[in-house]
């Protein structure tokens, strides 16, 4: 589905820790209006929406469209096998440990043939809807995968596995000759973690070690180290740079925005 991309539209990212709301004009690319709205702790998730959305200036105003980001886990099912009807109990099958009060919604991915489902605060959602029209809901993962799979073309020889590592969590993405071909999610609990999955993923998805390449995004520091981790295993580890994958655009700079936030923004997915 492709909205519109103007600055009449308010983008909202939605994690555990903050909120993100930024209007941003594709005929102005260098002017970028965004609020990093930190949580509080000690109230609901829901709670701090309302707080938020009351007290942040860029919420003010008519939206062509709201565009929702998601942060959390999810789960890809074949496009040929999708049913609606199915999609919560086959969400939950997957993911029981998000069994809880969660409105679980999907993305269709025609041109990665799959849908992917992913889930968001019930109460959340529904302050959502009495705040704004023409609400637009997606997962985080989605603006991932969309661009992970232009960077991997039919031309491509080699495969390419992508990780990207944000607050304890690690999305694992392979594409070969333009097909996606693995994904999978992980909580990391401890500092090697990353490696293990990484390694016990190149082993699973048949990578050659040789010839295909892994690409690394996350906090510089923690992606630095798992680089080093995995060198000896892998040939080709590269860690992607926002600022050089983006041609050093505004978004890019502060080092503020998700990378997710940054695809949805600069390529309006």
């Amino acid at each position: 589905m492709k909205l519109d991309s103007s600055s009449n539209t308010l983008y909202i990212r939605i994690s555990q820790k903050e909120f993100i709301f930024a209007r941003y004009d594709h005929l102005k690319p260098q002017t970028l209006n965004y609020v990093v709205y930190k949580l509080q702790p000690n109230i609901s998730l829901n709670a701090n929406i309302h707080e938020a959305i009351r007290r942040v200036t860029l919420t003010k105003g008519d939206f062509s469209y709201v565009r929702v980001l998601v942060e959390g886990p999810a789960t890809l099912v074949p496009l040929n096998d999708f049913d609606e009807d199915d999609a919560e109990s086959f969400y939950f099958f997957n993911l029981p440990e998000k069994r809880k009060w969660r409105r679980v919604c999907y993305d269709t991915l025609p041109h990665l043939n799959a849908v992917l489902l992913f889930s968001i605060d019930k109460d959340v959602y529904h302050t959502l809807e009495e705040s704004f029209q023409n609400l637009f809901v997606q997962s985080a993962e989605t603006p991932l995968l969309l661009h992970f799979a232009q960077c991997s073309p039919v031309s491509l020889r080699q495969g390419r596995m992508f990780a990207n590592l944000t607050d304890g969590r690690m999305s694992v993405m392979g594409f070969r000759k333009g097909k996606l071909g693995l994904y999978n999610s992980y909580v990391l609990h401890h500092e090697n973690d990353a490696a293990y999955y990484l390694l016990r993923t190149v082993k699973s998805w048949d990578f050659n070690i040789e010839t295909d390449e892994l690409f690394l995004k996350g906090e510089t520091s923690l992606v630095e180290k798992l680089q080093r981790a995995l060198s000896p295993y892998v040939f080709h580890v590269a860690i992607i740079d926002a600022v050089e994958e983006f041609n050093a655009h505004v978004a890019t700079l502060q080092n503020t925005l998700s990378f997710d936030l940054i695809i949805l923004l600069l390529r309006a997915f």
